[in-house]
């Protein structure tokens, strides 16, 4: 593949198809114009592809991209992937590669017709940016050809071309207040994040499915007037393409509104988003903003222009030809020393004040604000700049550590902690260090065949079940080559080096504690089945890698049923067996009743307590010696009221007198602690830290074992007197 008619009318659904189109994409030598669709939620493009390349024509290579492979497009792509529906013009070369502003986007949100409209808009002033390139300084920005294809059909012939040069002046409304529809949503972007900006300003969003934000946009500039510029979207095109072209820590959408620090300058750029669920957040959002504002332009109040004229003021406050202005910045960075952490809150104290002030952190990477803490950013003893905030907050200004600087000492040989972000069947993406402000997160491939080379893991052995997404792990580092790095198998006893911190001086931004824990899954019989489901689909991006999940699982599943089935059977036979030994058992003890001499007396007593009683003493002249006699002699015993009941009971069962005989000689004579009686206290539920049980004179209450299922139960007092209670199987006193 890689020629243009070889792309033009396919769809793209699998990640090879998607690497090679990327690849061809991102050639300087391309000279094709493409226009890339997304599927919608439910997998169809917003406009039949035919339809859309009758428009196209010859035109462009028109080319649909499956949601199948969305997340992985979204990787190789960045901002300029389309998504849900909506379609991206790529004009020939690779200049988008650097300047994502030359790639026009069309949303699903216009009617179908308009839709096809837009898209030959588009090509249109792509193709007269083309012909006058030489002249031209750069082909037709997104928000004039916005402009452009507002107009009907039928008047742009008619139209006069607009020659003066457009200014956020056009739309400034009292004070320092713009409203930014999508003709003017470019300049809005240039002046939010001009180098040159010396004034703050306010992004206010729509709220959704609204003409109006959440935001009492009065209130906030009666409270402050014109000591910042507030940029107000007013329709849902400025919205999306802002939401589009703006970098993720300058976008402010669904109801937000986010607060830009002056620039002064400074190749970085501080913010703070306010997010906002209904109209009832508006006076407290006024408030955060108004104070934000003031802070800033602490003391005295901060004026955009200076003791200029108004038409400077003015002029100024448009941002687009004026963004580098000078203005003297009011609100310096100070300096302050984490005093303290204490649980989610931490302490700063600023310069030499006294008491130590609550931190805050301006706005956090999404990545690192959704996986830790403040806590995990901060320590003792570390220093930190920011702003001191009202009398007892001090908000910190980070300052963050580059990759490059961060990961200085992960050279080869030794074992690094990091957290898996993506797996599927033989590779993995391994993160060694988290997105910032102004860097990508680092994020290796693995390939599975490579990770498990040389080691007893099979080459081809599935890595979803070992490694899940999210968990932190552990890698030995072989090579490392600029962006190349090569990893293997870290052995147990490896010591895992600390990862490095985001802020200066700061902790660890992984807790690596269990980053070898993985390993002993190595050796474990997982299946995919232990894969949590989502986790197990969001490894599945094609039809073919579908397939062969399938394949796995029904593999993976037909090998457990047949372990199953040998298993019951296994279990058949031994249950078998156990009844056998069982009944010879009985059997046993039965022919061992019969052939006691003293089976003849039975039934020759007045009472059931004299023929025990009798039974008792002739049965120790056979189960003991003279010596063990004197030695042992038999306790004193008695039975209480319910033991005779009990014993019937039992009897018509299959329990043996003459084993419970025995049984008890063994008790009268202390000999109960034998392995085979198994003596242990009588407690009140089936749990082996329940209490034990007493009778009513506070003596702890034993039993043990007759045979089977059979149990003795029998007190002894101070005096060694022994009481026998009852006999019962083994549950019937736990109920």
């Amino acid at each position: 593949m890689g020629n243009a008619n070889t792309y033009d009318g396919r769809t793209i659904a699998d990640s090879f198809e998607l690497l090679e189109f990327v690849s061809w994409l991102r050639r300087s030598t391309r000279d094709a114009t493409c226009v890339l669709l997304s599927q919608d939620a439910h997998g169809n493009p917003h406009v039949p592809l035919d339809q859309v390349r009758k428009t196209v024509g010859s035109r462009a290579v028109t080319v649909l991209l499956a949601n199948a492979v969305q997340q992985s497009a979204h990787d190789q792509l960045g901002i300029v992937n389309p998504y849900h529906g909506a379609a991206r013009i790529f004009p020939p070369g690779d200049a988008w590669c650097d300047d994502s502003s030359v790639v026009y986007c069309v949303l699903p949100a216009l009617p179908p017709q308009e839709f096809l409209d837009h898209i030959d808009d588009n090509l249109t002033a792509l193709a007269s940016a083309q012909r006058n390139a030489p002249a031209a300084a750069k082909p037709v920005s997104p928000g004039n050809a916005g402009r452009l294809r507002s107009a009907p059909a039928a008047d742009r012939t008619t139209q006069p071309e607009r020659t003066e040069k457009p200014s956020l002046a056009n739309v400034r409304q009292d004070h320092r207040l713009f409203h930014i529809d999508a003709s003017y949503a470019p300049l809005c972007q240039e002046a939010i994040l001009s180098l040159g900006r010396a004034y703050p300003c306010i992004l206010v969003s729509l709220a959704p499915g609204g003409a109006q934000p959440y935001l009492d946009v009065s209130a906030l500039i009666g409270e402050i007037e014109s000591d910042a510029v507030v940029f107000e979207i007013v329709d849902r095109q400025a919205d999306d393409w802002l939401r589009e072209h703006l970098p993720p820590w300058a976008r402010a959408y669904d109801g937000a509104c986010r607060f830009f620090y002056p620039r002064n300058g400074s190749a970085r750029m501080y913010s703070d988003l306010h997010r906002m669920n209904d109209h009832a957040d508006s006076p407290l959002v006024v408030a955060e903003l108004a104070e934000a504002v003031w802070n800033t332009a602490y003391p005295g109040g901060y004026s955009v222009g200076g003791a200029g004229s108004p038409g400077e003021e003015d002029d100024a406050a448009s941002a687009g030809e004026h963004a580098g202005r000078a203005h003297t910045p009011q609100c310096a960075l100070v300096s302050g020393v984490v005093e303290m952490v204490l649980g989610s809150a931490a302490y700063v104290r600023a310069e030499d004040e006294r008491t130590p002030r609550k931190a805050t952190m301006t706005e956090l990477p999404r990545a690192i604000a959704e996986t830790q803490p403040l806590e995990t950013l901060l320590r003792k003893g570390q220093h930190v700049r920011g702003h001191a905030a009202g009398t007892s907050e001090f908000s910190i200004v980070p300052e963050w550590n580059s990759p490059e600087t961060a990961l200085r000492a992960y050279a080869p040989g030794v074992t690094v902690a990091g957290r898996v972000t993506y797996v599927c069947e033989d590779m993995l993406k391994f993160m060694v260090y988290p997105a910032l402000v102004d860097s990508p997160a680092v994020e290796i491939v693995v390939r599975g065949p490579d990770l498990f080379a040389g080691t007893a893991v099979n080459t081809d052995a599935d890595m979803r079940p070992v490694f899940l997404r999210g968990a932190t792990i552990a890698l030995h580092i072989e090579e490392r080559d600029a962006g190349e790095w090569l990893f293997s198998l870290p052995s147990p006893a490896d010591t895992v080096i600390e990862p490095p911190s985001v802020l200066p001086e700061g902790p660890a931004w992984l807790p690596a504690a269990d980053a070898l824990a993985y390993l002993s899954r190595l050796h474990m019989h997982s299946t995919l089945a232990d894969v949590p489901v989502e986790s197990l689909l969001e490894t599945v991006d094609s039809v073919p890698s579908a397939q062969t999940t399938i394949r796995a699982m029904h593999r993976q599943l037909t090998e457990a049923q047949a372990e199953n089935r040998r298993l019951e059977q296994a279990n058949e036979q031994l249950r078998a067996e156990n009844a056998d030994l069982t009944k010879r058992n009985r059997e046993y003890e039965k022919s061992i009743g019969e052939a006691n001499p003293l089976a003849v007396f039975s039934g020759r007593f007045a009472s059931a307590r004299e023929e025990l009683d009798w039974q008792l003493r002739a049965q120790s002249l056979l189960q003991f010696t003279v010596e063990e006699r004197e030695r042992r002699p038999l306790a004193q015993w008695s039975y209480a009221d319910g033991f005779f009941d009990s014993l019937a009971e039992c009897e018509h069962g299959d329990m043996s007198r003459w084993s419970l005989i025995r049984t008890m000689l063994l008790v009268l004579t202390g000999k109960e602690t034998l392995n085979g009686l198994r003596q242990h206290q009588l407690r009140t539920g089936r749990g082996g830290d329940n209490p034990g049980r007493k009778d009513e004179h506070g003596n702890t209450i034993y039993r043990c074992n007759v045979h089977g299922q059979y149990r003795l139960h029998f007190t002894r007092d101070g005096a060694g007197h022994v009481t026998f209670l009852s006999v019962n199987t083994h549950d019937d006193l736990l109920l």
